[in-house]
């Protein structure tokens, strides 16, 4: 019960949402899962990830190499939008 308190005060409605869906209600339910099997959870996607690294753990940040989530490393992620667009043409 304690656990599942420090979710809700310290986590978005997004990121309670999205675990909830997956019966995800206590911290170390979330420490267990980080970051691979929270990713692999329909509608955990970075967003909530990042919500999930600035509360439980700080200093963090999961940085994937590849598939689905290559876009979002940090390189990509500090693009300007019409620069990404030019580079594809």
């Amino acid at each position: 019960m304690a656990t599942e308190l420090l979710l809700n005060k310290r986590l978005s409605r997004r990121t309670l949402n999205s675990l909830g869906r997956h019966a995800i209600t206590a911290v170390d339910q979330v420490v267990e899962a980080y970051p691979e099997r929270l990713l692999k959870l329909n509608g955990v996607g970075m967003t909530v990830l990042r919500d999930i690294e600035r509360t439980l753990f700080p200093g963090q940040q999961f940085q994937p190499h590849s598939g689905r989530y290559k876009a979002w490393t940090e390189d990509a992620a500090n693009q300007p939008h019409a620069e990404q667009a030019q580079s594809k043409d």
